[in-house]
């Protein structure tokens, strides 16, 4: 819960409602039952599946940075059957105990449907069934020139497709898993946290190696970025859109905190000043320790594009922050975490503005594939080439416009990929799916009086990988994609009141 309290809200309303889900549902229901009764020992065992499931969702996002940022074959594997088997654990209780899903698939159908359709596209273009007008000239091409009876498909490389397909069908798992665990408050509160936490975690380790062993990732040598803290990551802009979105949740902690801790205080000046500093010495400062190695950490990567994508992503929270209203303790508690942020980026800012005197913000390379990709996407303007094809469409169409240096596996533009791998028209309909779920998390931020962190926080790192996805492939990463995908499902399964029961 972030605002505790309003002037207009006491502070035992606020802590009424933000008690469990359940809770909440058997009230409004009147379910509640005698201890001895079948329903009340298969909620009991529910109860246990949906802790269990929770711990074990958390230990997943722990892992998904540890391997490289989760960008290998190996871990795409992994995490496809962890996360997947966790979905299916999560449906079986759900079976046996004769419990409603704690969301119910049809307070998210539009979002839902798009997905499906996204996914469904995906088979399509995979697929050698469909009708030969359909299938990639190359396909043709082969045949003729080659005798061979080859088999075609709108996708120009049906494994690279598959693996694209895996990868999106792992995060709508992870979104479908979230979305039902996080209708609780307190487990949407401990999902940010948790997230800051290990963000914290693997921010420390990688400012330890950069200064201790920056010639090695883990136990791997490291063969690029030797002046860039890039944590488990291989590539600093990817591990520098992984921090700001631990710096934004680390910072909504901070608030929180703070708002919890004055809000017990009552609406004494003098008694909220004495909490306001009792909670600096305890769990807001440590918070706040979060916020400042999260910071360093971001500034170190040296990350042009993750860095200001970052700082945007901040300035959205404190923004929306602002538009709940006046709130005293909230502003001060904002400041003292964006001023840990900034001291961050004062004090270890050198790598940052090196490379910004040196470089500025030109890329003509990469305006160059842009451009590259953008007549490509006109080639195939509704088909697509495939989902996840860039790595082998582009070399059909890079020229001398480009320099000959250097391998392009991504465009480092997420959405000229889509475009061009899905077609413009189920390209659309996929970004529409992410602006519905992301804008129900911000009118939730403005509208709710109590549980609004975990929405705060998914709008605000919406933003954070929406703008770097503009210059780079963070989102491609799985560490980075999984992350996000959790903190906007807690975000969605709060954007609804308490007392509402959605698994109706």
């Amino acid at each position: 819960m972030i605002f505790a309290v309003d002037d207009k809200v006491s502070f035992r309303r606020a802590a009424a409602l933000d008690v469990s889900f359940r809770s909440d549902a058997l009230a409004v229901s009147g379910e509640h039952r005698d201890v001895s009764s079948p329903g009340r020992e298969a909620s009991h065992v529910w109860t246990t599946i949906e802790k269990s499931l929770f711990a074990l969702a958390i230990l997943g996002m722990a892992w998904v940075p540890f391997w490289l940022g989760s960008n290998r074959d190996i871990a795409w594997l992994i995490n496809a059957a962890y996360f997947g088997a966790l979905v299916v654990a999560l449906e079986a209780g759900l079976l046996l105990t004769g419990t409603a899903h704690p969301v119910a698939l049809r307070k998210v159908a539009v979002p839902a449907l798009l997905y499906a359709v996204t996914c469904l596209w995906v088979a399509v273009q995979y697929s050698t069934t469909v009708p030969s007008w359909l299938e990639h000239p190359l396909y043709q091409y082969g045949r003729d020139t080659l005798n061979v009876d080859i088999q075609g498909s709108i996708s120009i490389n049906r494994e690279l497709t598959a693996l694209a397909l895996l990868r999106l069908l792992t995060a709508g798992a992870v979104f479908w898993l979230f979305l039902q665990l996080c209708r609780s408050p307190q487990r949407a509160l401990w999902t940010v946290q948790a997230i800051a936490v290990i963000g914290i975690a693997y921010g420390i380790y990688g400012i330890v190696a950069y200064f201790v062993f920056p010639g090695t990732i883990l136990w791997l040598p490291k063969l690029a970025y030797l002046d860039s803290v890039t944590s488990t990551f291989i590539n600093r802009n990817s591990y520098a859109t992984y921090a700001g979105i631990g710096l934004a949740a680390a910072l909504a902690c901070t608030i929180n905190a703070y708002t919890r801790n004055t809000a017990a205080a009552g609406r004494s000046v003098s008694r909220r000043l004495v909490a306001f500093a009792a909670s600096t010495a305890g769990a807001a400062g440590l918070w706040i320790a979060g916020t400042f190695i999260l910071g360093l950490a971001l500034v170190r990567t040296g990350s042009r594009g993750g860095i200001l994508a970052g700082l945007v992503g901040l300035a959205v929270l404190v923004l929306m922050i602002a538009l709940r209203g006046r709130n005293a303790v909230a502003a001060m508690a904002s400041l003292v975490g964006l001023l840990a942020a900034g001291a961050a980026v004062f004090v270890f800012g050198d790598v940052l503005a090196g490379r910004l005197l040196a470089f500025g913000f030109e890329a003509s390379d990469r305006l160059a594939v842009y451009k590259l990709t953008v007549l490509s996407i006109l080639d195939s303007p509704l088909k697509g080439f495939g989902y996840g094809t860039f790595a082998y469409v582009f070399p059909m169409y890079r020229d001398n416009s480009l320099s000959s240096y250097g391998f392009w596996d991504k465009a480092h533009n997420t959405y000229l990929e889509l475009f061009q791998g899905l077609g413009i028209p189920v390209a659309l309909l996929f970004l529409a799916m992410v602006a519905i779920l992301a804008a129900r998390c911000a009118r939730a931020v403005l509208s709710r009086r109590s549980s609004a962190t975990a929405p705060l926080v998914a709008a605000s790192t919406t933003v954070i990988v929406g703008l770097h996805a503009c210059v780079d492939f963070s989102l491609q990463i799985q560490a980075v994609a999984l992350t996000w995908t959790a903190l906007l499902a807690a975000g969605v399964a709060q954007s609804w009141r308490s007392e509402v029961d959605t698994a109706a």
